[in-house]
This record gives structure tokens, C-alpha cells and sequence, in this order.
């Protein structure tokens, strides 16, 4: 699989080029380095302890007899002039207490070192996903609007939270591999290749050979497993299948013919069972087969070696070379994992922030004058690759101070109209005009200014409730929040909060119920003043109270003010001056309820699916 190039800005040698991941590589390097005199240091410290034993150093000479053993290379000649250099080598136990105390100090300083590399790697990494995760919060300010089933904001919310988490664990986890797993693969080669270079090639090159061919052993394994457990998996399903055919089999008498075909299933899935645990047990047979073959050949080379005459210290030391060597191609190859499931999730949250808004500002857009005549729906049409068409050539007008009730049979036409008027969405086809200007030539902030949009289920904010109300906006006072407030009959419960108007909401702040987050709501928009709102009611059952409340609030805000309102309550289409019924993508009914409900059937019709009673009972009864 490919390595995406959002992926790939994360973890490729290239991005440790910058100042954090530069001095995680450089104390990487020294780590490594460490990792090499820790070898070459417990080579000696198993020389002295071991060899003695079998005759090959004198008993309590230290690595002196050693010395006089490396004279091949100027590498064995340096390493015996230090021996010989040193005092503390030339006796036993001073040597095996100095250098177990040196690789004490190199183990800690490796460790210190490799914690460093690897902090100053995550936090690299998860300011390069902190970055994605702000793209996607910019991203979906200009998408979502345009979200009308609401399917967008889940995915969203999914991308921002898992999808991302689970890149930056896999690219924490690909750039860990790098730093820790290419150091030490350096120094181990390197303290390898000096110490005799020609039995180092001979006994490497077996152990590459053999981690490629685990490699391959292992996804021709994981290929042939996932394929048995598959028909496994059907088998199983086919019998189950059976399960459901009980009425049938006992109404016409095939109990006979059903249990020998139950029981032929059987045996298969039985054999196919066996024949998935002998494809296991032969993989870890092929598997233990290569790493015997792996650890022969190398032992074997090196025993002739010792049997030759070179030094048994050499051999002690390439093993302990060559062991790093094949962990850490291990480890490489679980990068190439990583990089993988890296690369899905950063193909995701790439795909998402590239995406094209379908609104956005018109080159040389003017000013919007408040609505002032009419707002004009002009041959609307609009369909979404997700639904039907929802509007097709629709025909609107809709005059100023007027209160019209945007009703259809399925919610989303109704709410896709509402939405073109502040320009969260626009029309395939078609124009909305505000006073004969088309909205696309309108400025988004002066076209939003005037025609607001309120929803049923927007959120609060995590600030006050002051600052709920005036946005963060240093032009609204906060007599002028107050008297909003006051005018949707907010400001009571707001002051009967811990602190008033200074009460924090949100997560760790006070707690409102959706009657008073919805009055907070018409107090955002009202301190605006705008000529034009949508105001779409909340989808929940609200107190005697909070009706009364509302339907008084809707009044004092329709005076001098065009409001569409996407109802939820019978008695907000009432109270409309106009009901508009969208059907088939054009509107169907216009008119009063009083006229409607005796004269339109399609009318009656919608009201019996939001508000009969007994239609949930007739539905169940279908």
C-alpha cells in the first residue's frame, strides 16, 4: 500500500529536518552509539566470566591474554593497546566491576536519551495533528452549514476525534521505529563490520535472507488464514440458516431431508475447521523451520571460525550484532504496518480538508441593505447525491412583516428553503432575492447580519451567559443582551442562575434545560435586531409554561421583522399569517390553517403525520 503524502510530511526522513525532530535524531544517534560500546563493553565482561572456564584466558588476568589475541586489524590492534593501557583490565574483578559499572552508566544515559528523542517526537507529532485538527474545525464551519441530514456532522466528528487520534498514534508509532530501530541498526553494523568484516557479511546476509523470508511466510499465512476463516465463517452462517426455516420444515414434513442437509453442513464446516488449524500449525511450523535455519547457519559459521583460530570474544560479539540486527528488521517491518493504517486515516482528514465548500463569497460582492419588500424565491431547484430531488423549479414570494409557516411532508425540502436564505446552502437552479438583489451578491457577513437562522437544536457555548447572547461582540452592551434577553423571556431564569449573566455554560458551567438553551437562542438573535429570521423550533416536548413563554416571545419578535419558522408545534402554524406546504419540490398549499384544514387534503394529511394522536397505533397496526 501507498504512503499517503500527508502521511508521509509526518514521517519521512525529510520532516527530521526541522529543529525538534533534529535534535531527537541527534540524541538518537548518540543512544545508538551507546547501544555499540554496551556490546563491545558486555562482550568483554562474558570474556572474562565465561572463557576462563575452558582454558582461554587465564584466571584472574582480566582481558590482558585477550589482548595479545587481537592483532589482525588496526581495529583489534587499537582495542588491544587500550587493553593493555588500562590497569583496571589487567585483573578479573577490577575489569568485570569497571565495565559493569560503565554499561550501568551507558544503559542509563541510553535511556535518558531515547525518552528525549522520543518526547521531542510526539510533541512534533501532535503539533502537526493539533494543525490537521484546525483545518478540519476551519473545514467544517464552511460545510456543515450545508449539512442538512445531519450525516456530515457525525462523520466530522468522527474524523476529528478518532481518525486523527489514530494517526498521530501511528505516526508516533512509525517515527519511534526510525528514531530507535535506524540508530542502532547503524551502530551495530558499524561495531560489526570493524570488528571482522568478512565473517560479519557471511553470517548477515543468512539472517536478511531469513527475516525476508518470514516476511513472505507470514503473508502468505495471514492471506491463506483469512481466506479458510472466511468460508469458515459461511459455513457457520449457512447452518444458522437453517435455524429460520423451523415453519416451513415442520409444515411440510422435511424434518428427514433438512437434518441430512444439517448434517452434511456439518461435516464440511468440521473439515474446514481441521483444515484451518493444520494451515496454522503448518505456518508456525515453516516459521520455526526459518528461524532454526537462521540461527544454525550463522552458529555454524562462526564455530569454524573459533575452531580456526579466531578469537572466541569476535564470535560473542558478532551474535550479539547480528541478534540486534534481526529484531530491529523486525521492528521495520511492523512500521511498514503502521504506515499503512497511518496512511488510510491521513487519506481521510486529507480528503476532508481539500474539499470544496459548495458557498462561498462571490468576487466583488456588495452590502446588504435589510430586507425591506420581499424575499423571493425564484425557479428553485436543489438535490443533494445523498437524496431525491428535494426542489424543482419552485416558486416563492414572501412580503415584508409577514410570519409564514415552511411546512413539507419529509422535514429536509423545508429545511433546504430556509437554509438558501442565509446562503448555507444554494440552489442548483434558481434565485432568492432580497428586495429584487440576488443573496449571492451579497457579502456572507452582511447577508447573515439580516437574515438569521436559528435552530431548534444549537448548542450553548462554553462562556458565559452573557457572552452567549452578545458573541464575544464588543459592539452589543450588555443592556442591550439584557433587554434581548427580556424580550423572549430569558432574563428571569438567567438571573435566578449561580451568577446571573455571568453563570458559565457549557461543560463545566451551569446546566439548561432545551426550553431555556432555545430562549437563549432567540435572545442571540434578537439583540441583533435582524429584518429577516428563521427560526426552526426545537424537535421536544416543552411545558404549558414554556409554550406560553415562547408563543408571547414570537410575537414581540415578529413586529417589524419577516419570520419563517420551521414548526415543530401545532400552535406556532396557527398562529402564522401564512402556511406553506412543500410537495413533490414546489409548493403545493398556501393559505391560512383555518382555510387549509377544511379545503387542502394534503394539508390534513401532514397534520395527521406530526400531530394525530393514533397514527403511531394505525402505523404499528400496517
Amino acid at each position: 500500500m501507498s504512503i499517503s503524502p500527508e502521511f508521509y510530511r509526518l514521517v519521512s526522513l525529510r520532516s527530521f529536518i526541522s529543529r525538534r525532530r533534529l535534535l531527537a535524531s541527534i540524541t538518537s544517534v548518540i543512544a545508538g552509539l551507546c547501544l555499540g560500546l554496551l556490546i563491545v563493553i558486555g562482550t568483554g565482561i562474558v570474556c572474562i566470566l565465561t572463557i576462563p572456564a575452558s582454558g582461554g584466558l587465564t584466571s584472574g588476568q582480566g582481558l590482558s591474554p585477550l589482548s595479545a589475541q587481537l592483532k589482525d586489524g588496526w581495529v583489534d590492534r587499537s582495542i588491544g593497546n587500550l587493553i593493555e593501557t588500562l590497569p583496571l583490565l589487567h585483573s578479573s574483578f577490577s575489569a568485570v566491576v569497571a565495565m559493569t559499572i560503565v554499561c550501568l552508566v551507558l544503559l542509563v544515559a541510553r535511556w535518558c536519551l531515547r525518552t528525549m528523542a522520543f518526547d521531542l517526537l510526539e510533541q512534533e507529532i501532535a503539533s502537526e495533528v493539533l494543525r490537521l485538527r484546525q483545518h478540519i474545525h476551519r473545514k467544517s464551519l464552511r460545510l456543515e452549514p450545508a449539512d442538512l441530514t445531519g450525516e456530515q456532522a457525525l462523520a466530522t466528528d468522527q474524523l476529528f476525534q478518532n481518525a486523527t487520534s489514530a494517526l498521530e498514534k501511528a505516526a508516533t508509532r512509525c517515527g519511534s521505529i526510525y528514531l530507535s530501530v535506524v540508530p542502532d541498526l547503524a551502530a551495530t553494523f558499524f561495531v560489526a563490520w570493524l570488528t571482522d568484516w568478512r565473517v560479519f557479511l557471511q553470517t548477515a546476509i543468512p539472517i536478511l535472507l531469513g527475516r525476508m523470508a518470514l516476511k513472505a511466510e507470514s503473508q502468505r499465512s495471514d492471506n491463506s488464514l483469512r481466506l479458510l476463516s472466511d468460508q469458515v465463517s459461511r459455513g457457520l452462517a449457512r447452518m444458522a440458516e437453517s435455524l429460520k426455516k423451523t415453519r416451513i420444515v415442520t409444515s411440510f414434513g422435511m424434518e428427514k431431508a433438512e437434518q441430512l442437509q444439517f448434517e452434511n453442513h456439518l461435516r464440511d464446516y468440521l473439515n474446514r475447521c481441521r483444515h484451518l488449524k493444520r494451515q496454522q500449525r503448518i505456518g508456525q511450523g515453516i516459521r520455526h523451520a526459518i528461524l532454526l535455519t537462521v540461527c544454525v547457519i550463522p552458529f555454524a559459521i562462526m564455530s569454524v571460525k573459533v575452531l580456526q583460530g579466531h578469537a572466541p570474544a569476535v564470535s560473542v560479539l558478532l551474535a550479539t550484532c547480528l541478534y540486534v540486527i534481526f529484531q530491529g528488521l523486525g521492528l521495520l517491518q511492523e512500521q511498514t504496518e503502521s504506515s499503512s493504517a497511518g496512511s488510510e486515516k491521513a487519506d481521510e482528514v486529507s480528503e476532508y480538508i481539500n474539499r470544496v465548500p459548495g458557498v462561498s463569497q462571490a468576487a466583488g460582492a456588495g452590502f446588504l441593505e435589510p430586507m425591506s419588500k420581499t424575499l423571493t424565491f425564484n425557479q428553485i431547484s436543489y438535490q443533494t447525491p445523498q437524496l431525491p430531488p428535494l426542489l424543482n423549479g419552485l416558486d416563492l414570494r414572501i412580503g415584508f412583516g409577514e410570519t409564514v409557516a415552511l411546512l413539507s411532508l419529509q422535514p429536509t425540502p423545508a429545511y433546504a428553503l430556509a437554509s438558501m436564505v442565509s446562503r448555507f446552502v444554494d440552489p442548483d437552479a434558481g434565485q432568492v432575492l432580497i428586495d429584487g438583489k440576488d443573496v449571492r451578491q451579497a457579502t456572507l457577513e452582511s447577508l447573515r447580519a439580516e437574515a438569521m437562522f436559528i435552530g431548534g437544536q444549537d448548542p450553548v457555548f462554553n462562556a458565559t451567559v452573557l457572552e452567549n447572547i452578545t458573541c464575544g461582540q464588543s459592539d452589543v452592551t450588555r443592556q442591550q443582551a439584557i433587554d434581548a434577553a427580556k424580550l423572549v423571556h430569558a432574563d428571569h431564569f438567567i438571573r435566578s442562575l449561580p451568577r446571573g449573566y455571568e453563570t458559565l455554560l457549557g461543560e463545566h458551567g451551569a446546566t439548561l434545560d432545551p426550553g431555556q438553551i432555545f430562549r437563549l437562542s432567540l435572545a442571540r438573535a434578537a439583540v441583533r435586531s435582524p429584518a429577516l429570521l428563521v427560526i426552526e423550533e426545537p424537535q421536544i416536548a416543552l411545558d404549558a409554561e414554556t409554550k406560553a413563554m415562547l408563543d408571547d416571545a414570537y410575537q414581540r419578535l415578529s413586529a417589524n421583522r419577516t419570520i419563517i419558522f420551521l414548526p415543530f408545534r401545532l400552535s406556532t402554524v396557527k398562529r402564522c399569517q401564512r402556511i406553506v406546504l412543500i410537495h413533490e419540490g414546489r409548493v403545493a398549499v398556501d393559505g391560512v390553517h383555518e382555510q387549509l384544514v377544511r379545503t387542502s387534503e394534503l394539508y390534513r394529511h401532514w397534520e395527521y403525520l406530526r400531530f394525530n394522536p393514533f397514527r403511531e397505533e394505525s402505523e404499528q397496526a400496517g
